[in-house]
Parts: C-alpha cells; sequence; structure tokens
C-alpha cells in the first residue's frame, strides 16, 4: 500500500486528504442537524489535527481550511465567521504537523496529545471568537476578555443554558483526537 520508502503516493495522499474533508463536513452537517448551533464537540478541529499529525502539515492545513469552508457552505451560514475560521483552523492543521511530526507516529504519547489538542483548541475558540469581535468594531482587550468569558458563561453558540461551553468542547476534541490517533497510528504500522 506504502510507496517511496514507507511514504504514501500523491494520489494516497489527495485521498486521504479529501477523505478527511468530507468526514469533518459530514459529522459537522449532523451535528448542526441533530442539535442546531450548541457547540460540544469540533468535528473540523478533529480531523485538521488528525490530518497534520497522520499525514503532515500541509494534509493538515488543507483539512482544516477546506473543512470549514465546504461544512458552512453546506450548512449555509457562510459569513465573515468563515473565513476567520477557516484561516485559524488552517494555521491549526499547519501547526499540528509541525508539532506532531514524528516518524513513528505509535510512539507518541496519548497524553501529550491530549494535552496538546486541547490547548491548540482552546486557542483556536479564544483567537477566533477576538478576531470576530474586532472585526466587528470591538476595542481588541475588551474583545480578548469577551472572547475568553464567552467560553465559559452561558451564550447563543451553548444554546443559552450551557456553563463552560468552551472546556467542554475543547474536552471531548481533544479526547477523541487522542483515541483515533492511537488506533489510526497502530493500524497505519501494519
Amino acid at each position: 500500500m506504502l510507496r517511496n520508502n514507507g511514504r504514501l503516493s500523491r494520489t494516497q495522499k489527495i485521498t486521504y486528504t479529501s477523505l478527511l474533508i468530507a468526514l469533518a463536513a459530514a459529522l459537522r452537517l449532523v451535528k448542526y442537524a441533530l442539535f442546531g448551533p450548541v457547540q460540544f464537540i469540533n468535528f473540523p478541529g478533529i480531523f485538521t489535527i488528525l490530518g497534520g499529525i497522520l499525514f503532515g502539515l500541509v494534509t493538515g492545513g488543507v483539512v482544516g481550511v477546506a473543512s470549514y469552508v465546504v461544512s458552512d457552505i453546506i450548512i449555509g451560514a457562510p459569513g465573515p465567521w468563515t473565513a476567520v475560521n477557516c484561516i485559524v483552523m488552517g494555521i491549526v492543521g499547519f501547526g499540528s504537523g509541525i508539532i506532531w511530526s514524528r516518524k513513528d507516529k505509535s510512539r507518541i504519547s496519548k497524553m501529550g496529545i491530549l494535552i496538546g489538542a486541547y490547548i491548540i483548541m482552546f486557542a483556536f475558540d479564544v483567537v477566533t471568537s477576538w478576531t470576530l469581535f474586532v472585526i466587528i468594531g470591538w476595542d481588541p482587550i475588551y474583545a480578548l476578555v469577551m472572547g475568553v468569558l464567552g467560553l465559559f458563561i452561558p451564550t447563543m453558540t451553548s444554546g443559552g443554558w450551557m456553563v463552560a461551553v468552551g472546556p467542554i468542547t475543547e474536552f471531548t476534541t481533544a479526547s477523541l483526537i487522542a483515541m483515533l490517533v492511537q488506533v489510526l497510528a497502530k493500524n497505519k504500522s501494519k
């Protein structure tokens, strides 16, 4: 299956990249159809970081950008947040590919992935909120404070009732990433 001294062929890499984008968009659409805008997991984040870890920084970046563009268009809610989310998620995927660029993916620490992915997803939420608040004209410091507070207090994205929706979303997302990397890395090495 693998060619070029254990490396994926170009066709295989394109196939895996497309599959990760499709999974991210489809699962985000299912979540949106069942629960609306309520946040509790970030499917584009999961598949972006997986792409970066398993297939490299370019795949991670492409999955990050494309998963938000495609899913926002399918959901029917593209807007300025689409541009902000896709750019920042592209950076997340690119960074994931750099951070976890080990040759032997099955030896990556599950706890390291859990903590790293949690921090990355928390930073993603803060940066995207801050950027959007600044774009609409808020003072940058006030926007930062509100971006962080919005992760802990009930807001519209939590249905107006969930407390600490940010940390919950980051934890579920990071946990799934850590589990999937271990399973996929072991299967990939066989």
